[in-house]
């Protein structure tokens, strides 16, 4: 039984474990991302030192337009420390381990084609929520990646324009960090998504959050008529609450009224694991092409 250090890093934490080829994970542990890049490097250099006895290589999600043949990161929007080296290249050289690195929305979808709610898919999309708006697609059980490796930018979807005259911007539909935003401005206090949906009865709250699911299901709707896919699958920590997903659904279908009939959309199944999975099924697929049963544990 191969093991591999399999790690899902995101801007505010570095989610890691050793994970076998069975998708087994030992010891899963948290650390904050380290924000300035030289600190970072090294960061994920000790991570893999420490552990680098017992594994056979190491399996990256991460935030950005990546060319997994490369490593190369090309994204202008994620913090400089996911961009200012080729992780891939520095880990190599200063682990001597096999390194795979993919981004985060992608690794997500292959762990959601292979173990989660695109298992009997051919064709879905993922849409991921958080700090901002994320995605993937997959087409005939393959991720499709585009030319610059930037299909599936769903956030970048441009949904409308607001002002008036001259004095307009073009309009893109958030994710919940800029509704919490919202909320919180009008409220005057800090509050996160769960506050927001812990206080829907709130006729204040609710107006925002009917505003921003609006915009929301326009986009989830126009990649649903864009990509025919049997289903568009929810990402991110908010896929966790019926009651959103419900909401979206109703929107959605409120909106694309056709769309009921051939298109589901539905939570992500694998939860936080999902980046980790996805990291190592996207290594496997590179170095191993190996076994993708789920551990029964």
């Amino acid at each position: 039984m191969s093991n591999y250090i399999s790690m899902d890093i995101g801007g505010t934490f570095i989610k890691y474990g050793l994970m076998n080829n069975e998708f087994c994970e030992e010891n899963p542990l948290v650390l904050p991302t380290e924000k300035n890049p030289e600190r970072f490097l090294n960061q994920l250099i000790q991570i893999i030192n420490e552990r680098k006895a017992e594994a056979d290589g190491v399996a990256i999600s991460i935030g950005g337009f990546i060319n997994p043949v490369t490593g190369h990161n090309s994204d202008y929007s994620v913090g400089n420390n996911f961009k200012a080296y080729n992780l891939k290249e520095e880990l190599v050289k200063h682990t001597g381990l096999r390194v795979a690195i993919e981004n985060d929305s992608n690794c997500a979808a292959l762990a959601e084609m292979q173990l989660g709610a695109g298992r009997n898919c051919s064709d879905f999309c993922m849409v991921t929520l958080g700090t901002g708006i994320g995605g993937a697609i997959i087409h005939n059980r393959q991720l499709l990646r585009g030319r610059n490796f930037k299909a599936g930018e769903f956030g970048f979807t441009i949904i409308g324009r607001e002002g008036h005259n001259r004095a307009y911007d073009y309009k893109a539909a958030s994710a919940t960090a800029v509704l919490a935003k919202r909320v919180s401005d009008l409220l005057g206090q800090s509050v996160d998504g769960n506050y927001v949906f812990d206080h829907l009865e709130d006729m204040r709250v609710k107006e925002i959050y009917e505003e921003w699911l609006e915009d929301l299901a326009m986009v989830i709707g126009n990649i649903a008529v864009s990509f025919d896919p049997e289903k568009v699958i929810i990402g991110g920590g908010i896929s966790t609450r019926e009651s959103f997903i419900t909401d979206l659904q109703s929107r959605v279908y409120h909106i694309f009224k056709h769309l009921k009939e051939y298109v589901t959309i539905e939570a992500c199944r694998l939860g936080n694991n999902a980046g980790k999975i996805g990291a190592l099924i996207n290594f496997m697929e590179q170095y191993e092409n190996s076994g993708k049963e789920r551990c029964s544990k």
